[in-house]
């Protein structure tokens, strides 16, 4: 094994390596019972190529992943602590921040019980957090040591804590949607954002929407200095192959979707598009459970059953892995998105890696990611006869045009949201994590 040191970093056989301690913070890290999240086992094995030790703060405990494999990480054994909790209860009302929150929520007539319930919760369960984050850090060596929190809420309440005590500690957040917009969150602005920007040093936004959103209420707050657009990016390598569009293989457009089945996804939107297409056979395959499954796949068989030109398949609940294994394994000529609200969505990000071009709303952050090189966008005020519309666009498209679509969609994955990249920009170190396409600072 060949290792030189950088500087900052080492190489080990060609891997860039950061040295010293990450801790990830994410309060839906692990389960109760121990199942990690997607979003961790996504990213985990970049952080431990990279970093001499991984550690993880979840709300059920804490977890030393360094060298974790995949048999262990079926199911993490997490170290809790009853005392935690009851301090965390006994810290959160003497927390200063606590009052300026409470403060900014009377000057701003938005002192109510229900909110104030909240703020509290908020901030005893980030304490919670800081409680456990500060056990891992006791026999670290703080001034190699980086805390990530992968949501702006209370993971990064915890993490701001933790670096007004050691100031040596490098702490970074992220915002991604439901943590910065106020329509799906109105106390958003309230959660320790202030106290949040103050003490992280670094910010990154999955959007120039989010980031939009955030400043829209940090105003009088000197934040945009540390702030970066950084995606979420999707795993895996490159793909080396683009498909062929099977609409011109087979004569039938096959058509892919993949979300979680709930009202802000509006699959019965697809559905009632569905119900008026005729011309073309066209098959939608859905990749996705969720609490209002069982409604839809009723409202599927009542309006698509006996369609003449349509047929479906819905899934149901499937894992990444099976995810990612369908897009390399069969060809299809669209991606489909019909959200009510969106950040910039990893499921998109998938699809383009696969090459496959995207039909997708006006809303969110969607429209940095999928323009008409790509792909086609509808506005979602149109209903179903918007969809409709650009669906029929994407079919009257020749081939060479489809094509140029899928080529440029895994050019656009390679360039913008591989995984890779994106983390890159989180952890820089030297001109060799330097990244073209990424880091615009706010």
């Amino acid at each position: 094994m060949e290792e030189r040191d950088e500087g900052c970093a080492r190489k080990v056989d060609g891997v860039l390596s950061v040295k010293g301690t990450v801790v990830y913070l994410n309060s839906d890290a692990v389960s109760r019972q121990g199942m990690p999240n997607a979003f961790m086992l996504q990213e985990l094995p970049w952080l431990q190529t990279r970093f001499d030790h991984v550690l993880m703060v979840s709300y059920y405990g804490v977890a030393d992943l360094t060298g974790a494999g995949a048999e262990d990480l079926r199911q993490i054994a997490v170290k809790g602590s009853r005392a935690a909790v009851w301090q965390a209860w006994l810290r959160a009302p003497f927390a200063p921040e606590l009052w300026r929150e409470f403060f900014r929520l009377v000057r701003n007539w938005k002192f109510t019980p229900r909110n104030c319930i909240k703020l509290i919760l908020f901030t005893i369960r980030g304490q919670r957090l800081h409680l456990l984050l500060e056990k891992l850090l006791h026999t670290r060596d703080l001034s190699q040591t980086e805390l990530y929190a992968f949501w702006m809420s209370r993971e990064a309440y915890a993490a701001a804590l933790s670096k007004r005590k050691h100031g040596s500690l490098r702490f970074l957040a992220r915002g991604h949607a439901f943590d910065i917009d106020q329509e799906r969150n109105p106390l958003n602005p309230y959660l320790m954002k202030h106290f949040i920007a103050a003490w992280a040093d670094g910010v990154y936004m999955i959007s120039r929407y989010s980031a939009e959103q955030y400043l829209r209420y940090m105003s009088g707050q000197a934040v945009e200095t540390k702030m970066h657009i950084a995606s979420l990016g999707s795993a895996g390598e490159p793909m080396e192959e683009c498909k062929e569009p099977p609409l011109f293989a087979t004569g039938t457009l096959r058509v892919v979707s993949c979300a979680t089945i709930s009202e802000i996804k509006r699959i019965p939107l697809w559905i009632d598009t569905l119900s008026l297409w005729k011309g073309t056979r066209l098959h939608w395959l859905h990749l996705g459970g969720g609490p209002d499954e069982e409604a839809v796949r009723v409202y599927a068989g009542q309006k698509l059953t006996a369609h003449q030109w349509v047929s479906y398949t819905i899934a149901g609940r499937v894992s990444h892995e099976d995810v990612l294994k369908t897009y390399e394994e069969q060809a299809f000529d669209l991606f489909v998105n019909t959200s009510r609200l969106e950040g910039v969505p990893v499921s998109i990000m998938e699809a383009l890696r696969a090459g496959i071009p995207v039909l997708a709303p006006q809303v969110g952050g969607i429209p940095e990611i999928v323009d008409e090189e790509v792909g086609l966008l509808f506005k979602p005020e149109g209903g179903a006869a918007s969809v409709w519309q650009a669906l029929h666009e994407f079919v009257a498209l020749p081939r060479d045009k489809m094509m140029e679509m899928r080529n440029n969609a895994q050019k656009r994955w390679r360039e913008r949201y591989w995984l890779d990249t994106q983390l890159r920009l989180l952890f820089p170190c030297g001109e060799t994590d330097q990244v073209k396409n990424g880091d615009a600072r706010v």
